[in-house]
C-alpha cells in the first residue's frame, strides 16, 4: 500500500492553494465551491411572486401569496418556504408526489394541497421522491 502525500491544487492566477488533500484524508478548501446551481455552502434563495412549480433544494421567499406546486424533487431534497405576505398561500403536491403529509399532526392523511399561513415558515422534506413531509409554523 502506498502512502498518501499532501496534495495541493493551486489557483493558476495567484499561485495560492485553494484545495488541499491532507495525509489523513481530510480535504480543505478556500474560496467559493459551486455546482451548476449555486455556491454549495449557501442554500440557494429564489424569490417567487407568481404560481410556480418547485423541486430544487433551497430557500423560497414568496410574496403576493402565490400557489406553489411540488414538481419532481429527489429523495433527500429539503426546501424551505417563507410566505412574506399577509395572506395564506397554497402548496399543491403535484403529479409525481403521491403522498404529502403534515409532520406535526401525527396523522397519515395524504393531502393533495395544504394551506401555508401568512408570514409563516414551512419546510418540505422529501423522504422519497414520492413522499413529502411538510412542517412549519402555520400549516393546515
Amino acid at each position: 500500500m502506498s502512502t498518501l502525500a499532501t496534495t495541493n491544487l493551486k489557483n493558476p492566477s495567484s499561485g495560492t492553494n485553494n484545495i488541499e488533500l491532507e495525509t489523513n484524508g481530510d480535504v480543505t478548501a478556500t474560496g467559493s465551491i459551486s455546482d451548476s446551481v449555486s455556491n454549495v455552502r449557501t442554500p440557494r434563495r429564489t424569490a417567487i411572486s407568481t404560481a410556480t412549480t418547485i423541486a430544487d433544494e433551497g430557500v423560497y421567499y414568496c410574496t403576493s401569496n402565490p400557489t406553489l406546486t411540488l414538481g419532481t424533487p429527489s429523495a433527500g431534497t429539503v426546501m424551505t418556504i417563507y410566505n412574506n405576505s399577509a395572506s395564506t398561500m397554497t402548496l399543491n403536491r403535484g403529479s409525481t408526489v403521491t403522498a404529502m403529509r403534515i409532520g406535526a399532526d401525527n396523522n397519515t392523511t395524504n393531502n393533495t394541497s395544504l394551506t401555508l399561513g401568512a408570514y409563516s415558515t414551512t419546510t418540505i422534506t422529501m423522504f422519497q421522491a414520492i413522499f413529502a413531509l411538510v412542517t412549519g409554523t402555520d400549516v393546515s
